[in-house]
């Protein structure tokens, strides 16, 4: 299956006359929630739906706890997650505090599979939206 796109113009920045360029964008066709992943997922195997929505949550959980304590959480074929932060800098070690970090966030590395998946993914044009 290919995943649809649109085209967007863009003007481009950095130009005292801005340009108009145009560039692919994934169309989105709706939204999977838990509830939609789930209802999937127990249609495929013996598990109820209610069971994998708590299996998730509390996966979200633990996940969330893991990272909490510093760790990096690896999930097989998923992917890992981690925390990083941006902060700013010091002159000396002895400066740096939690006040030097201005935000945090939770970066998401895909495992072999959804790297396999992004390798194999085709694309097919769809309405005109510039």
């Amino acid at each position: 299956m290919a995943v649809p796109f649109t085209v967007t113009k863009k003007k481009l920045p950095n130009q005292t006359n801005p340009t108009i360029a145009y560039y692919p964008r994934v169309a989105k066709s709706g939204v999977m929630d838990l509830d939609d992943l789930s209802e999937r997922i127990s249609s495929s195997c013996s598990v109820t739906q209610s069971d994998c929505y708590a299996v998730v949550m509390s996966l979200v959980n633990e996940i969330g706890t893991a990272l909490e304590e510093g760790n990096i959480v690896r999930l097989g074929h998923l992917g890992s997650f981690q925390i990083s932060v941006q902060s700013t800098a010091s002159a000396t070690p002895e400066e740096v505090d939690h006040s030097k970090i201005k935000r945090s966030s939770i970066l998401f590395r895909p495992g072999k599979k959804l790297k396999l998946m992004l390798q194999q993914l085709t694309f097919k044009k769809t309405n005109k939206s510039y």
